[in-house]
C-alpha cells in the first residue's frame, strides 16, 4: 500500500470520528501509532508552554516583590516617624509608644490598625480610640480619656486620695490611675469605702456601694444650694448609710436609695433654716418626718469671747418637720 493511500485512509477515519450530526458511524477504530505519537507531542509541547508561562509569572512576581520592598517597605519615606496624637486628657506620645510598640522607623503599611486600637483601649484611662492611616507616612491617633468624677479611697486596700498612685472614678464607675496630679484633681470629692473587695483599673468597681455614692456626687454637683457649700467627702459606712461632708463642715446623712426626695427635703430645710440666720451642722435625711437637724454655735461676739474660751458648747439639736413628701 502506498503512502498516499494510507494517509487518505487515516484522514478518512479521522473525519468519521469527528463527524457531528444526527447520524454517526458506529465504528470503534483505535488510534494508530502515528496519531498516538502526535497527541503525545502536542501534550508535551503544551506542558512545556505552561511551565514556561508559570516560570515567567514567578520571575515577574519575584521582581515585583523586590521592587516593592525597595520602593515601599524599605523606603524611609513611608516610615511612621512622629505620629499625630490628639487627646482630651494627659496621655503623652511616649506613653502611647510604650503601650503599642510604635517605632519611628516602622513602616506605616505594616501597622495593623485593629491591633493598634485594641492596645490603646487596654490603657485604663482610655475610653475610646480612633486610628487613621494616610499615605505616605501620616498616622493619626485620637483618644477620648475618662474624665474623673471623684477619688476612690479605701484604708483596707491602701488607696489614698490626692496621690499620684491613687485611683480616680469616672461617671460610669470605672477606676483608673491618677498618674499626673493636675490642679483639677485637687478639687474632686473623695468617696471613702470601708470594704471594696477587688479593684481592677480600667473596669467597673465590683462593690455595689460605689454606684449610689457616685450618684450622690453628681446630684450634689448639679444642685444650686441656697447656702453656699460644696461636697468634699462621701463616707459609705454600710449599705444603708452614706454621709456627705461639705466644705463648711456640715454633715448630711442619706440612704443609698431614693436620693431625689432626700435632696429635695434637704434643700427645703436649708431654705427654712437660712431665713433665721442659723448655720446647719448636720441633717439626718434617713427619716422622712421629724428630721433631726443640728446647728453650729453662733459666731462669738465681743461679749461672748471670754465665755468661749472656757469651753465650746455642744451643737444645738432640733427636730424640724420635713415638708410633705412629693410623689416620685
Amino acid at each position: 500500500m502506498s503512502i498516499r493511500k494510507l494517509r487518505r485512509r487515516l484522514m478518512g477515519n479521522q473525519r468519521f470520528r469527528s463527524r457531528e450530526g444526527e447520524h454517526h458511524l458506529a465504528l470503534n477504530v483505535p488510534l494508530s501509532r502515528k496519531e498516538v505519537a502526535q497527541r503525545r507531542r502536542r501534550l508535551s509541547w503544551r506542558g512545556l508552554q505552561g511551565l514556561a508561562a508559570l516560570g515567567l509569572v514567578g520571575w515577574g512576581l519575584a521582581a515585583c516583590g523586590e521592587l516593592w520592598a525597595k520602593a515601599f517597605r524599605e523606603s524611609r519615606a513611608y516610615a511612621v516617624g512622629a505620629f499625630e496624637l490628639v487627646t482630651n486628657g494627659v496621655i503623652t506620645v511616649p506613653q502611647v509608644a510604650a503601650a503599642t510598640g510604635l517605632r519611628p522607623d516602622q513602616n506605616i503599611g505594616e501597622i495593623d490598625l485593629g491591633v493598634l486600637r485594641r492596645q490603646l483601649l487596654s490603657l485604663p484611662q482610655v475610653r475610646r480610640a480612633e486610628v487613621e492611616r494616610r499615605l505616605p507616612n501620616h498616622l493619626a491617633i485620637r483618644l477620648e480619656e475618662r474624665r474623673p468624677t471623684a477619688w476612690l479611697a479605701c484604708a483596707k486596700l491602701g488607696l489614698r486620695a490626692f496621690d499620684s498612685r491613687g485611683l480616680l472614678l469616672d461617671a460610669e464607675g470605672v477606676v483608673f490611675p491618677a498618674g499626673l496630679m493636675l490642679n483639677e484633681y485637687t478639687a474632686l470629692p473623695v468617696i471613702h469605702c470601708a470594704d471594696l473587695g477587688s479593684v481592677t483599673p480600667g473596669q467597673l468597681v465590683a462593690s455595689p456601694l460605689v454606684r449610689p455614692a457616685l450618684d450622690l456626687v453628681q446630684r450634689m454637683r448639679r444642685q444650686a444650694w441656697s447656702q453656699p457649700m460644696a461636697l468634699e467627702q462621701v463616707h459609705v459606712t454600710n449599705r444603708f448609710t452614706m454621709v456627705a461632708q461639705m466644705d463648711n463642715d456640715a454633715l448630711f446623712t442619706f440612704k443609698p436609695e431614693q436620693l431625689g426626695p432626700q435632696m429635695a427635703r434637704l434643700e427645703a430645710i436649708l431654705k427654712k433654716v437660712g431665713a433665721s440666720g442659723s448655720r446647719v451642722a448636720s441633717v439626718n435625711l434617713q427619716l422622712e418626718r421629724n428630721v433631726p437637724v443640728t446647728f453650729f454655735d453662733p459666731l462669738p461676739t465681743l461679749e461672748g469671747k471670754a465665755a468661749a474660751k472656757e469651753g465650746a458648747r455642744a451643737p444645738l439639736v432640733r427636730r424640724i418637720a420635713a415638708p410633705p413628701r412629693r410623689g416620685t
